[in-house]
């Protein structure tokens, strides 16, 4: 995986002798290792374990530009890493900037994860800018005595954009459940905002590959070659607007991750009179796998 990764993550640990690594990864240390990645940044793994992976993302028009960096154990551990996308719409009078960084670090317990989300409108006449909104979010995912993830806990506050408001605090939690396969069914989450308030339901085929993800406002499927090899994945979201990407993979590695793709995106807001009307964008993903083995 993929191209659908936006939550990756760090590990620095000196190389063992294969003896010593043998030893320690256990097929029951890397199955448990493969389903907790899976949960924090959606990433399948096909052949080898991954030392670090490096994805960036990059519009030629200058709509979006992300970075994402992530470093592993050598038993398949997502140890740490980070994010960061922007996102530049411009329209006839204005240019929105939405920006979002993420850092994910490995602690005793778990895992914490770090979130700041901005979104900024500068006028092109007047050269005025003003802050839309404003999130930061401090969370941990939490292990149960199996060692597998099974909750995330978070609070985030979400800044005033008025002088005479107050700064928001909302706090949330997502309880994982999993499959007679020991793969994850849903994510249930709970909040005290109404948009915290859903379940993703997961769905796999006979050879336990995710085929589909689906929450109230988004759906993702995948789709895959004739090698097993992720192909396609689309991705619908409705908010305000809604947008479709869809990233098609046109070259992979020798363990069979996709290393480039075409992603088309489309974006359909509405303005003030109810009118819609429709954007249209292209980026391309590049990857970079190093291994332990």
């Amino acid at each position: 995986m993929s191209f659908n990764n936006k939550k990756l993550f760090i590990t620095l640990l000196s190389l063992c002798t294969f003896q010593t690594y043998a030893a320690q990864c256990t097929a029951e240390i890397l199955a448990k290792n493969k389903l907790n990645n899976f949960i924090l940044s959606s990433q399948q793994t096909r052949t080898g374990i991954p030392k670090s992976i490096s994805i960036t993302i990059d519009s030629p028009d200058g709509y979006l530009r992300a970075s994402i960096q992530s470093n592993f154990s050598q038993c398949g551990e997502l140890i740490g890493g980070r994010m960061e996308e922007v996102k530049t719409s411009t329209s006839q009078k204005t240019v929105f900037t939405a920006t979002s960084e993420s850092q994910l670090n490995k602690t005793e317990f778990g895992w914490r994860i770090q979130l700041d989300s901005k979104g900024l409108v500068a006028d092109k006449n007047s050269q005025k800018t003003t802050q839309v909104y404003r999130q930061t979010l401090e969370g941990i995912y939490q292990l149960n005595d199996k060692g597998i993830i099974s909750r995330a806990v978070s609070r985030s506050v979400i800044a005033a954009t008025k002088l005479e408001d107050n700064d928001k605090t909302a706090v949330s939690t997502i309880d994982y459940a999993f499959n007679s396969s020991g793969l994850l069914a849903s994510a249930a989450s709970e909040g005290s905002m109404a948009i915290d308030n859903n379940t993703v339901v997961y769905s796999y085929d006979v050879n336990h590959r995710l085929i589909k993800s689906q929450s109230p406002s988004t759906i993702e499927e995948f789709g895959y070659d004739n090698e097993g090899r992720e192909l396609t994945m689309s991705k619908t979201q409705t908010y305000f607007t809604i947008e479709k990407n869809l990233a098609t993979c046109e070259e992979w590695n020798s363990h069979g991750e996709c290393i480039s793709a075409n992603m088309d995106i489309t974006i359909t807001p509405t303005d003030r009179t109810g009118k819609q009307y429709v954007n249209k964008h292209n980026a391309v993903m590049t990857a970079k796998y190093e291994y332990w083995n």
